[in-house]
């Protein structure tokens, strides 16, 4: 019984280590944040943006944090709403007293600083999206639209590197350092995130450090 109790325990503990893992490596642009308990939430949007330091989000769920005790003596949770590539939301929940660990696509790297930036950013986007969508579509075969090699919030654009490697439709790859072109984070553990298109459907993947890819 004991040893059961062992087993299911580093069963669990390995568990939460992936779901770290895939919350890390996910990435996306934060969309929102609400806070209290059944009934008695509240929007804290604009105080979890504060927390976002180099494309990562990471705090501690507490009343004091969060700058607001909407539901006093009652279990209160976190919800945060992340925009994926792919164009889904997705809300992450997050009990008080835990602590958020969720990173952000580089692009999206919390307030900007003032409103004139903002709008030159905006630009900037808008640019870019228009250069993806005419790459996008010209032709059905595999495009990569976006690509980004990296962790902790400290990634480099390899979007150009992994078009240069695309051979008769398809591209394979070992990600490392050495294919990426450079090493963002000496040390830690790295992942390719790339948005592509085939056959005219947009997808996205995320492959971590030293391992094969192949698209399609």
């Amino acid at each position: 019984m004991n040893n059961r109790s062992a087993i299911v325990a580093v069963a669990a503990l390995a568990c939460s280590f992936l779901l770290a893992g895939s919350a890390l490596a996910q990435g996306g642009e934060f969309v929102g944040a609400e806070w209290g308990a059944p009934g008695n939430r509240v929007d804290v949007t604009a105080r979890v943006r504060t927390f976002v330091h180099d494309g990562v989000l990471q705090f501690e769920v507490t009343r004091f944090n969060l700058g607001i005790d909407p539901a006093p003596h009652q279990n209160k949770t976190l919800t945060i709403r992340v925009r994926h590539w792919d164009g889904g939301v997705k809300e992450y929940s997050y009990p008080e007293r835990s602590t958020v660990n969720l990173e952000l696509d580089p692009e999206n790297r919390g307030e900007r600083r003032e409103e004139h930036a903002r709008q030159e950013r905006g630009e900037e986007h808008n640019r870019d999206d228009r250069r993806e969508e005419s790459y996008e579509h010209r032709g059905r075969g595999l495009r990569i639209l976006r690509a980004y090699y990296g962790a902790e919030g400290q990634f480099i654009n390899v979007t150009e590197a992994l078009r240069s490697r695309i051979d008769h439709g398809r591209l394979y790859l070992r990600v490392d350092n050495y294919s990426m072109g450079s090493d963002p984070l000496p040390g830690a553990r790295k992942w390719l995130r790339i948005l592509y298109s085939y056959e005219g459907e947009r997808r996205n993947v995320t492959v971590p450090e030293k391992t094969e890819l192949q698209l399609p």
